[in-house]
């Protein structure tokens, strides 16, 4: 019981941030999950809400589903290698290897984004990077579950509005997800304890997901700008 209340209270605030910001569920949740449970049922417990937050995100940005075609498509076909090779090491790695290079990750990209905060990139640089940014991130996003620091940056860094940044990443999250609980099922990793803590997450998700997207709603572009900005920092 103790666990399932602590991923419930953790899974409220988290992805609450999500809404606002388009990104920062897992990002969030799975430092604050993994000292009590593990990455790797941090992880696995994560997937299902994550994927239904991702759903809601979805169809409430769809008009912004004709922006950016080429450079999701080649970014999203580069990262579904990434994201089934990360899971497969998600089952593989001890725990303990997870969490070092889970504080690695989160660490080098405060480190990357105090030195370049306003790092900008032009549409024909952000096309040419968006296989191996595509193909990291996915390796990333399967393995430890969280990839917002490196799609969050990309997509920051193209100055894309709010609506297409959002969309960006949802699509982006929904489709490495869905590719990580597919993975995550043939390997034999959801358990019957994980899928109960699993669905029972996916209430708060719920209700937290429309809340906060209407607070994002009611922002205007800079002050979304730096809440991007401090949640990468």
């Amino acid at each position: 019981m103790s666990e399932i209340l602590l991923i419930v209270v953790v899974l409220s605030f988290s992805f609450w941030v999500k809404a606002v910001a388009g990104f920062g569920g897992p990002l969030v949740a799975i430092p604050l999950l993994a000292p009590f449970i593990g990455v790797e049922q941090a992880v696995v417990v994560l997937a299902l809400p994550n994927t239904v937050a991702n759903l809601i995100l979805l169809w409430t940005n769809r008009h912004a589903a004709k922006s950016n075609r080429k450079l999701l498509t080649r970014l999203l076909l580069a990262g579904a290698v990434g994201t089934i090779g990360g899971t497969v090491l998600l089952t593989r790695l001890d725990d303990a290897v997870l969490a070092v290079v889970l504080a690695a990750s989160v660490f080098g990209y405060i480190a990357m984004t105090v030195l370049r905060p306003e790092f900008v990139l032009s549409e024909e640089r952000g096309l040419a990077l968006s296989i191996p940014v595509g193909a990291g991130g996915g390796l990333m996003h399967g393995a430890l579950g969280a990839s917002g620091t490196v799609f969050g940056s990309f997509y920051h860094s193209l100055r894309l509005p709010r609506d297409e940044f959002v969309f960006a990443l949802t699509i982006t999250f929904l489709w490495f997800g869905t590719l990580q609980i597919g993975t995550l099922a043939q390997l034999g990793s959801f358990g019957r304890e994980r899928v109960i803590q699993s669905l029972i997450a996916v209430i708060p998700v719920f209700v937290v997901t429309p809340l906060g997207e209407r607070l994002s709603r009611s922002l205007n572009a800079d002050v979304f700008g730096r809440i991007v900005l401090a949640l990468l920092a």
